[in-house]
């Protein structure tokens, strides 16, 4: 069976910090020559002499340690709520009707939702620094425009995923195309074996810098769980502890004597230690029959050797490991659950900041990079997200349109002027140009026609724009004075 298993999703290397039992049978002789004894491996004492430490196993790390998984699941879970839209190039407009789009948002293969997709990507790039989408696809359609003939797309292990380089004279740091570098990307996973997978077919979205060393991580991106291997590592000491405590207590303690003569203390005899735990075991318990306190005929005393867990104040280390490992995703402090976490107003602030400098860049660029992979801009169209929905900025968007209807008037009155064009104008306001020769004019350069045409467009509202006295109903204050 564990052959089994082994074959099924390959068997661990042993990192740094992981006990490896080393039996007697397993050690060579080292030196047989003088006749000296087998001896433990240097890795073996090393393991009992260091810490505990977290190894390269993040996934795990991911699913089993609550202070990893908040910060990448704070990230993922909210990107992938986003509301996810297909537009059109040409004037940003919202496209409904693209049946086949429409099909890879709703579900992009057969047994996941487009959210579960989006999700489960952001996981494995925020975990171990990559992301593998594969376009399950025939060779036959090696196509850019993978949308108009794909309707399969899957996340790839990227622990099980290993980038193949083209071996020989491969123009790394060179002029030369994907084709040219990677030979393929292997997929080592499940009952399939071994997968070889076309570069066309994959799209790699890495968290960091590429790795251009040969081997495993080859053009692959370290974790920035890397660089909270301490954190974690206490994190995982401080849960043993508080573990070993509440299930085995520990060792509580020794029952000393309190006798004592001219010379000074007496030390129990075998016979009074074997009576006093024959008297404990018999009649001290909560068993049925058994009382919960001791009698002892001896005169004796208990020093205590444990801690309790208020000594050992793990939850202020727990909480700056945890405050260490979300700042490394961006997360404020303030943010990280704990106890006293209702005494915080600014929370709503905090979390507006990450949707802003976090949550908000990371969609979008999943949304630029998988448009490009998709082959969309040959149709016309790009793939984009939107959070207007969320609680948090709401208040954001108000300032937005504040924003927006300033620079209208100031627009207005500029064009008035005749310092800027129409077309200035919609560019200023972030809208797309007009290719109309009425919107690349000034003011003064339209014909009286044209003039008209603008006027009516300025006119549509309530006469009472024109002029902010015109309308208004004579004043009666000083009537018959």
């Amino acid at each position: 069976m564990n052959i089994f298993f082994d074959n099924l999703f390959g068997k661990k290397s042993k990192t740094k910090g992981e006990v490896e039992i080393v039996t007697s049978s397993e050690n060579k002789d080292i030196d047989t020559q003088n006749g000296k004894a087998e001896k433990w491996s240097v890795a073996y004492i090393e393991d009992l002499t260091s810490p505990i430490v977290a190894g390269s196993n993040y996934l795990t790390l991911f699913s089993t340690i609550p202070e990893v998984f908040f910060p990448i699941d704070y990230i993922a879970s909210r990107i992938a709520g986003a509301n996810f839209q297909l537009k059109k190039t040409k004037d940003d407009s919202i496209v409904w009707a693209n049946k086949r789009m429409n099909g890879i948002l709703s579900r992009p293969n057969c047994l996941m939702r487009w959210k579960e997709l989006i999700y489960q990507h952001h996981i494995y790039k925020l975990c171990t620094g990559n992301s593998f989408i594969r376009a399950a696809m025939p060779d036959v359609f090696s196509t850019a425009e993978k949308w108009r003939y794909c309707d399969n797309y899957w996340v790839l292990p990227s622990d099980k995923t290993i980038v193949e380089p083209v071996y020989g004279n491969m123009p790394l740091f060179g002029i030369a195309q994907t084709e040219d570098i990677i030979r393929s990307y292997r997929l080592e996973y499940g009952w399939n074996g071994s997968l070889e997978i076309p570069p066309y077919q994959i799209w790699h979205d890495r968290d960091g810098s590429a790795e251009f060393y040969s081997g495993a991580m080859f053009l692959k991106s370290k974790s920035r769980l890397a660089s909270q291997n301490k954190p974690m590592s206490n994190l995982i000491a401080v849960y043993e502890a508080r573990n070993v405590i509440y299930v085995k207590r520990g060792g509580l303690g020794f029952i000393v004597s309190k006798k004592t003569d001219a010379t000074g203390s007496i030390a129990l005899t075998d016979d009074e230690k074997e009576q006093l735990l024959k008297q404990n075991f018999e009649k001290y318990g909560v068993r049925k029959g058994q009382v919960p306190y001791g009698i002892s005929d001896a005169d004796i005393d208990f020093v205590r050797t444990n801690l309790s867990i208020a000594e050992l104040q793990p939850f202020e280390e727990t909480l700056a490991d945890a405050i260490n490992i979300a700042g490394a995703y961006g997360i404020p402090a303030v943010l990280v659950p704990r106890k006293d976490q209702s005494t915080f107003s600014n929370q709503a602030t905090a979390e507006k900041s990450v949707y802003c400098s976090t949550v908000i860049p990371m969609a979008k660029q999943f949304c630029k990079d998988f448009t490009a992979f998709l082959g969309l801009e040959g149709g016309g169209y790009y793939l984009d997200c939107d959070f207007s929905d969320v609680d948090c900025l709401q208040e954001g968007l108000k300032e937005s349109e504040d924003v927006k209807t300033n620079i209208n008037k100031r627009c207005r009155e500029q064009f008035s002027c005749g310092l800027i064009t129409l077309n200035d104008w919609r560019a200023q306001i972030g809208e797309s140009m007009i290719e109309n020769p009425l919107f690349d004019k000034l003011k003064f350069d339209m014909s009286d026609e044209e003039l008209d045409k603008v006027n009516r467009v300025f006119n549509t509202k309530s006469g009472d724009e024109k002029d902010g006295r015109e309308n208004q109903k004579p004043s009666v204050q000083d009537k018959g004075k």
